[in-house]
């Protein structure tokens, strides 16, 4: 189905204004108005999968892409009024959303249609399915008082999650070191610092803090920089959070449920909180041999290195010994390793991989003006030159950017009449910039992650999904990161990290030698990674079943109980956790539910070949362009051509 490409004007949105996002948000909601109405008027008798059903799911379709991009400008905007503005129009629109969209009349309207009895199959069943589901889960069978009380907790729930994102974003603290303090990290790490007179200033983004934890030889500046970098988002957030988890649990008690996971988990692969507990229970069991002889391993080797026989291995030591004890059993310097991975060749060599891999063609689009030098548009092509879609790349940090990895949406691929309308998304990231005097070099696991989030990218363009509500990566929340997760397994492929990788001086591959130490590492560490991973899953858990009045002091319990440390006595950490308060509440837990998935799935690409374009192509027709327009269970079963299993998971985290 023919796709019309996007033109300079289609992005004119990059540089909306205050002015246009009121102009666009009283537009949204007159057409909304507008399409119910036409709804309603279809006599009961006339009604039919396209003129009810169809038509409703359509409804929001530009809509959605508006709201996307106005929430992607909170995001990336470099004017910082611009960003507050967007989120204001967001908290102002989903509360008028929300108004409209809780209209019993739509309800009957399905219902009407429901009882003609019409047979649905494939994506048109599980969208009616779905759409009921959304309906009686909106609580229209409520009495009018208790369905009032849920409107406005929903409407709640949306302006304390706006505010805590906004808090987050916009939270900033440092520490400033002196040159010795930098020990142990590479120039091109302080080449990327600010300096504040004669210090260097650390702050809290991602770029400066996570290298610093892992190398930095100064334990009381590790410490300093841990305890601020636990308080990011601050107690404001903590008490949004508070009020976020009362609400939830009250909306699922007036629909009918036990708890908000009960509510969460009904929609999603796992089904039910039950067999989420019964999946957290097993791998905290299966990891916690392993997971003991790591901290007892940190234990002495911080005795060893202190030469304290009492010395008290703290938070901010783990992510320092790990990679020291690292570099020492298995000859593996990071820093080194990094010297191997200059950005824009990793750039280059992972969009050539997943080129390949799937058969398709990426061309840089020189013609866009994007909302910041940095961002880059693509677009997407097929094998035989037809064009399919469109991304971005914002890949660098930049004052009150959003300060995490994600893929974003801005239009969701779906069926318009008799054209295709193309899926656009965009990519964020956080990777150090290249100056004049330094590199950009990316560590191993920054290389996972750009293979990660890429892989999101391709999950949104590749869909040829119908309709919007199944394209791209709008899937059940506990596999949607399956397809990016299996995608990881390429950073461990001997062939790819010889593609991967260039020294940024001799232009040389990764010696062989090193890959095969490195992919020989991949276990050390790793189930102490899952626990880290169960901390929190357990964490998101509890909250949203037996509730917690203090999540602050919980978060310090879990993560005693189950890593054998404790963390920073100040800590707020929950204040930081941006999951939990942005669509993966009672949810955290699929990130690890979905490997299991994603290393199964893996295992076909692992026997085949990792550039096996007949695997790459079978991936992309069963995993990529269906998006959720099947069952999820059945997609992975199409592409494995037999049940998933376990198996390989375990195996992946040594368990």
């Amino acid at each position: 189905m023919k796709r019309k490409k996007y033109t300079k004007a289609d992005f004119a949105w990059t540089k909306w204004t205050e002015k246009d996002f009121n102009r666009i948000a009283n537009d949204i909601i007159r057409r909304k108005k507008i399409a119910y109405a036409k709804i309603r008027a279809i006599p009961a008798d006339k009604r039919t999968f396209e003129n009810t059903v169809y038509t409703l799911e359509a409804s929001d379709d530009r809509a959605s892409d508006e709201m996307n991009r106005i929430g992607l400008l909170k995001e990336v905007s470099t004017n910082a009024k611009l960003r507050v503005a967007a989120a204001a129009t967001l908290e102002s629109l989903q509360k008028k959303y929300v108004e409209i969209e809780y209209d019993p009349r739509m309800y009957t309207a399905l219902k009407e249609y429901a009882k003609k009895k019409d047979k649905l199959h494939g994506p048109e069943k599980l969208l009616f399915e779905d759409m009921m589901k959304g309906y009686a889960r909106m609580g229209f069978d409520l009495p009018k008082a208790k369905l009032a009380r849920l409107k406005a907790n929903i409407k709640m729930i949306g302006k304390l999650s706006l505010r805590f994102g906004k808090n987050l974003n916009e939270y900033k603290d440092h520490i400033l070191i002196t040159e010795a303090e930098l020990d142990g990290l590479p120039q091109s790490y302080r080449a990327n610092l600010a300096k504040m007179g004669d210090k260097y200033k650390v702050t809290l983004a991602y770029p400066d803090v996570f290298p610093y934890m892992a190398g930095a030889h100064d334990e009381e500046k590790r410490r300093e920089l841990l305890e601020k970098f636990v308080r990011k988002g601050g107690m404001e957030n903590v008490a949004i959070l508070k009020k976020m988890f009362s609400l939830r649990a009250e909306n699922a008690q007036l629909l009918g449920y036990k708890t908000h996971a009960g509510y969460q988990t009904e929609l999603r692969m796992a089904k039910s909180a039950k067999n989420v507990w019964r999946f957290i229970n097993d791998l905290e069991r299966r990891t916690k041999r392993c997971a003991a002889q790591d901290l007892e391993m940190l234990k002495a080797d911080k005795k060893r290195r202190t030469g304290n026989s009492h010395a008290v291995l703290g938070a901010h030591d783990i992510a320092y010994l790990f990679k020291q004890i690292r570099k020492e059993k298995f000859d593996i310097d990071s820093d080194v390793v990094k010297e191997y991975f200059p950005f824009e060749h990793v750039k280059y060599a992972t969009l050539d991989a997943y080129q390949k891999l799937f058969g398709i063609a990426f061309k840089k689009r020189k013609d866009m003006k994007l909302w910041h030098k940095d961002a880059e548009a693509y677009d997407v092509y097929d094998k035989s030159g037809t064009y399919l879609s469109t991304f971005i790349l914002d890949l660098y940090p930049r004052e009150g950017k959003y300060g995490h990895a994600c893929a974003s949406e801005l239009t969701f691929g779906r069926q318009e009449g008799s054209e295709y309308m193309a899926p656009l998304a965009a990519m964020l990231a956080n990777f150090p910039k290249t100056s004049r005097a330094n590199p950009s070099l990316m560590s191993h696991g920054e290389v996972e992650i750009f293979f990660h989030e890429f892989g999101h990218i391709m999950h949104f363009t590749l869909t040829k999904a119908r309709y919007r509500a199944q394209a791209g990566f709008n899937t059940a929340m506990d596999f949607v990161e399956a397809p990016s997760q299996m995608l990881e397994n390429w950073v461990w492929d001997a062939g790819m990290l010889t593609r991967l990788s260039k020294h940024y001086k001799t232009g040389r591959s990764m010696p062989k030698d090193l890959i095969k130490r490195i992919i020989d590492a991949r276990l050390f560490g790793e189930a102490w990674s899952v626990r880290s991973q169960l901390v929190l899953a357990s964490l998101d858990m509890i909250i949203h079943t037996k509730g917690a009045k203090d999540p602050v002091a919980l978060y310090a319990e879990l993560d005693k109980k189950l890593m054998g440390i404790t963390p920073p006595q100040k800590q707020i950490w929950i204040a930081g956790f941006g999951h939990i308060a942005h669509g993966y509440d009672a949810g955290y837990y699929g990130y690890l539910w979905s490997r299991v998935y994603a290393e199964d799935m893996f295992s076909r690409f692992k026997k085949e070949g990792v550039l096996n374009t007949r695997t790459g192509s079978d991936y992309k027709r069963w995993i990529l362009e269906k998006g959720s327009s099947m069952e999820e269970m059945d997609l992975v079963k199409g592409f494995l051509k037999r049940k998933p299993n376990n198996k390989a998971f375990l195996k992946s985290i040594g368990a």
